[in-house]
């Protein structure tokens, strides 16, 4: 009788953790997004003999990790939601410095690394937002805000704000994803023709 018991009990177990497979196997897969390639519009031409720049690129703790963020502005623009199937591939902070540093060197603008003891030029930007906003539930924007602080030999010589809104094709993440990738580009140009204003 107990190893009848034993055998109802084994086969109830083994039945749920089957269903509990079975359900996983059915999730969606988790999307991972980057800024996607680089293309060949828009670029900016650096002057001849600009100094190597050093680009620092830095966000608020909460965009510190890979995760894709919206807001639905038409409930509350305070609250930061975020996709749970879809995510970046490395912080916002990451994809953006990586973005600017290929843009400046496909530009003929050297930037040089981290361990360099004292570039001629440091680039720091803050990045203040870097997310998809709602006005609607079908109606959105990747925004991103960031500001930028040109030093040369440890003097700041130049301070500025920037911000960019694309409509979002799609109300999702591979919408905003598109829209921030587009946005992202749009920005480094901005900056580069800003430093390049600078006459350095």
């Amino acid at each position: 009788m107990m190893k009848r018991i034993r055998f109802c009990v084994v086969m109830v177990f083994s039945a749920i953790i089957l269903a509990a497979c079975a359900l996983g196997d059915n999730r969606p897969t988790a999307m991972l997004y980057d800024l996607g390639p680089i293309g060949t519009d828009g670029k900016v031409s650096m002057a001849s003999g600009m100094p190597a720049v050093r680009t620092k690129v830095s966000s608020p703790g909460w965009m510190s990790e890979n995760l894709m963020f919206y807001r639905l502005d038409y409930i509350n623009n305070q609250q930061i939601r975020f996709y749970t199937e879809s995510s970046w591939n490395a912080a916002p902070s990451r994809l953006f410095k990586s973005r600017l540093d290929a843009f400046l060197v496909s530009s003929g603008n050297p930037v040089v690394g981290a361990r360099t003891v004292s570039p001629a030029l440091v680039l720091r930007i803050h990045i203040e937002d870097f997310s998809q906003h709602f006005s609607s539930p079908t109606d959105s924007v990747g925004r991103i805000a960031l500001y930028a602080s040109l030093f040369k030999g440890g003097n700041l010589i130049a301070q500025k704000v920037f911000s960019k809104e694309v409509a979002a094709q799609t109300p999702d993440a591979q919408g905003g994803a598109r829209a921030l990738a587009q946005g992202s580009d749009a920005l480094v140009v901005e900056i580069m023709q800003w430093m390049l204003e600078q006459r350095l």
